[in-house]
């Protein structure tokens, strides 16, 4: 007589799989503390930059061409930060890139401290900033891969966007509080000592435990570039992951550029309204990467959702005026950025091999933010209004992930698999990297 198994009950539910915690790796958890000490100094001198830029000038257009020197180095030099990423060692980079930055805080703040500070110098140290900057973060990114095993990067790139995110909401409050205090000058010097954080942090990184990789084949700076460019070409999980991200880049997260613009034309908020939406959106970025951090390996259809939600979301705020429903959907909007930003960050690192990585995501730092989004967008306000602006920018927001979609779809159909990433542990590193 054949047993008969027990029927499942009515509340079995299927297990979560189990995330594997990148927070158990000492050198993790080493570079994660630099991280969440150095991030929100920088986030500390750009308000510091911003007042006394305006101090200086009382100028708006002199605060825009701050914010394009800095970031017009990221456009021009990003691809060719991630080839060096690639090629040298990363570790050794970052102490170059992060001295670097304590030197340029601390120049500035004697500048201040003395007196003797002109709107020249700011615009020569923010171009300098922006080079650091172009050349310091696919090396930041690249370098998780190094600290963690493969099964952890999906916690450790999430972890990184919550120190991100975290930076984010409390670097300009303290900005704001020491200014007040004790003076734009000590705001600088604060910044530089953040950086000497990440430095001690980074010497203090056990070079035995760091995953051994390969480094990439030395050859001209451009021809590793064109290399990476073609790898990604040629890689439909990855161009498929570029086609999703160079939409939402371009035509969405320009928040600089679309939280005033809504605060002032569509909600008429007051400065302290101004800071309420800031705030939302901080906020809904912070609970989403810390959510990030409880699931694993992204797959292709998170990708889409979220990508789709911010659009969606993003076409919706065009039609608000309150400001509770407006800072409800700030909220789901910086939710919807971070889960896209994250999800697409790591499943990238995962279909790279180890010595293409620096130059897969320095795409993303050419593309998240577009430094064009910004012009198109004020270009759109200008002559459609701000409303419309918007919710075209959610438009083609959508546009871009359905384009992705249809490429995901005609890939799949000629059998190519978006779901299990090359197995990277499998490659045996040429040379190993200190």
């Amino acid at each position: 007589m054949n047993q008969m198994a027990p029927p499942p009950g009515p509340r079995t539910a299927r297990k979560r799989p189990r995330v594997s915690k990148a927070i158990t790796v000492r050198n993790f958890r080493i570079f994660f503390a630099g991280s969440v000490i150095s991030v929100p100094g920088t986030w500390m001198q750009m308000t510091a930059q911003a007042w006394l830029v305006l101090d200086l000038t009382g100028s708006p257009l002199s605060l825009a061409i701050v914010t394009s020197l800095q970031f017009l180095p990221v456009m021009l030099l990003s691809l060719i930060g991630g080839a060096l990423a690639d090629r040298f060692p990363r570790r050794r980079l970052m102490v170059i890139t992060q001295a670097l930055g304590a030197t340029q805080a601390i120049v500035l703040g004697l500048l201040c401290a003395t007196g003797t500070i002109n709107i020249w110098h700011i615009y020569v140290l923010a171009m300098t900033l922006g080079i650091i900057n172009a050349l310091d973060a696919p090396l930041r990114q690249a370098f998780v891969s190094e600290l963690v095993p493969t099964t952890h990067l999906p916690n450790a790139i999430a972890m990184g966007s919550l120190a991100q995110n975290l930076g984010r909401i409390i670097g300009p409050a303290i900005g704001g509080v020491v200014i007040a205090a004790f003076g734009v000058a000590t705001a600088y010097f604060l910044n530089a000592l953040t950086f000497c954080a990440m430095l001690a942090a980074l010497a203090l990184l056990r070079t035995s435990e760091l995953q051994p990789r390969r480094l990439a084949n030395k050859q001209r700076l451009l021809g590793q570039v064109r290399e990476g460019l073609s790898f990604a070409r040629r890689t439909p999980p990855v161009l498929f992951l570029l086609i999703a991200t160079a939409f939402i880049g371009l035509f969405g997260q320009n928040f600089t550029t679309m939280v005033p613009l809504i605060s002032t034309y569509l909600v008429h908020a007051s400065a302290a309204e101004f800071g309420i939406l800031n705030s939302c959106l901080g906020t809904g970025s912070f609970m989403a990467a810390a959510i990030m951090t409880t699931r694993g390996a992204p797959s292709s259809r998170r990708i889409l959702l979220a990508g789709v939600s911010f659009g969606l979301v993003l076409f919706s705020i065009s039609f608000s005026s309150s400001l509770v429903l407006s800072g409800l959907l700030f909220f789901m909007v910086g939710a919807a950025a971070v889960t896209f930003s994250a999800s697409m960050n790591t499943s990238l690192q995962l279909w790279a091999p180890p010595e293409m990585r620096g130059r897969l995501v320095s795409m993303i730092n050419l593309l998240i933010p577009s430094p064009i989004g910004p012009i198109l967008t004020g270009a759109a306000a200008s002559t459609l209004g701000v409303a419309a602006a918007v919710m075209l920018n959610g438009l083609l927001c959508c546009l871009g992930v359905g384009v992705a979609y249809l490429y995901l779809l005609h890939h799949r159909r000629r059998g190519t698999d978006f779901e299990h990433p090359v197995p990277v542990d499998d490659i045996i590193p040429a040379r190993s990297a200190p």
